[in-house]
């Protein structure tokens, strides 16, 4: 005689194996949520390790503006390849916070005071590094000088001037490069710091009451990236140089020979190799707010070729094969298309927060084509008061 057995009644170690072959946060979610039996059996957050996960475009208010108090405190996830969002509620990450880092699961978030510090919007786990305060330049700051806050030395003129609360956080600190999760001691985070004519590299880990600099020279980094396999950090410049640097060691700089267009310059790593793209913006006047305001129109992408001497050859590619790469302020990462049901390859997914009406969108290589994502249309026809995109990686643990 043949027993039914409810699934609800399935044995503890028997779904544990199961959850064991998932590889997607969402779907072990999704199993938690069959029953309230699975829900008390299995952990929150997976005990496998998850293979690294597709980036979702996370949406922010970028005002108070909203008539929900609660409205504003949510974010809205957007998983491209089934177009739908999500929302959490997420007040650390919500106005008048600004995100400058998204990586290992983590944001790094500034807002209206020197705190700076690391957020896991899943774990709700929270690790502060050194204050905006010592970033270097920062000659002082006090609450008491309204609307000139900070006190900042440009190093290039050496001529001190005033910044505010907003402008120290939307102007001066440029991003946050994290080394791995701040959960991990060995966690080290890279700030870049943006003056009216270069760029300067400070880091620090969490806990740490100061940044210390790092000097550069005149290189003026625009984009930083860490490489684990190397234990490395590497930064790229305007001209396409590179550096490959491990605070508090020397920098290692490595001459563009070639020459590389383009208006914003990101590093990645795919398949083992070491990438450049070069996005084109153009420029347009928005007659709402009388400025000028950036649109992407297209991107180059490059390979690493060591030239020898202190010389890099920037290699030309067309073609990505099977690899999406993210790009954006905040985040490179490049990832196979096949790992993933409903995404296409030999695309760059780009988000980015050079302009007031920042853009999010699909470049497709074979093409040349670049596809709005409808979550974030170029024609900013979007109903919400949104913040700049960021991409954001989750990281349950």
């Amino acid at each position: 005689m043949c027993i039914e057995q409810k699934w609800s009644e399935i044995n503890d170690d028997i779904l544990q194996t199961i959850t064991e072959f998932l590889k997607t946060y969402s779907d072990y979610i999704r199993v938690r949520s069959v029953c309230r039996t699975w829900r008390k059996m299995l952990p929150h957050f997976p005990q496998h390790r998850l293979p690294t996960q597709l980036p979702w475009l996370l949406l922010s208010s970028s005002s108070s503006s909203s008539s929900s108090t609660s409205a504003v405190f949510r974010c809205a996830f957007y998983y491209f390849p089934t177009a739908k969002t999500y929302t959490l509620h997420v007040p650390e990450a919500s106005y008048p916070r600004r995100i400058v880092g998204s990586s290992h699961g983590f944001l790094v978030l500034v807002g209206d005071s020197p705190d700076i510090f690391c957020f896991n919007p899943l774990t709700k786990f929270k690790a502060f590094l050194a204050p905006l305060s010592t970033l270097p330049g920062v000659v002082s700051f006090s609450f008491s000088n309204v609307g000139r806050e900070y006190s900042i030395q440009d190093p290039s003129f050496q001529n001190v001037y005033t910044l505010d609360l907003r402008q120290i956080c939307d102007v001066f600190l440029s991003k946050v490069i994290l080394s791995s999760s701040p959960t991990k001691d060995a966690s080290l985070a890279i700030a870049i710091i943006s003056w009216s004519s270069t760029t300067e590299l400070a880091y620090c880990k969490c806990g740490d009451s100061s940044w210390k600099s790092f000097p550069f020279g005149n290189f003026s980094a625009q984009d930083v990236i860490y490489c684990p396999s190397k234990e490395l950090f590497y930064a790229v410049n305007q001209i396409g140089d590179v550096a490959f640097f491990s605070p508090p060691n020397t920098p290692e700089i490595i001459r563009n020979v070639d020459t590389i267009e383009g208006d914003l310059k990101y590093l990645v790593k795919s398949n083992g190799e070491l990438l450049l793209v070069s996005r084109y913006l153009e420029a347009e006047a928005d007659l709402v707010s009388y400025s000028e305001v950036y649109q992407t129109t297209g991107f180059r992408v490059y390979k690493f070729n060591d030239a020898g001497e202190g010389r890099v050859h920037w290699e030309p590619m067309t073609d990505l094969g099977d690899q999406m790469v993210f790009i954006g302020n905040n985040l490179s990462l490049s990832l196979s298309a096949s790992d993933f049901e409903g995404c296409k390859g030999n695309c760059i997914y780009y988000a980015d927060d050079h302009s007031e009406k920042a853009d999010a969108g699909v470049y497709d290589l074979s093409n040349d084509c670049i596809e709005a994502l409808p979550c974030y249309p170029h024609d900013g026809s979007s109903p919400l008061s949104l913040a700049p995109p960021v991409w954001f990686t989750s990281n349950p643990c």
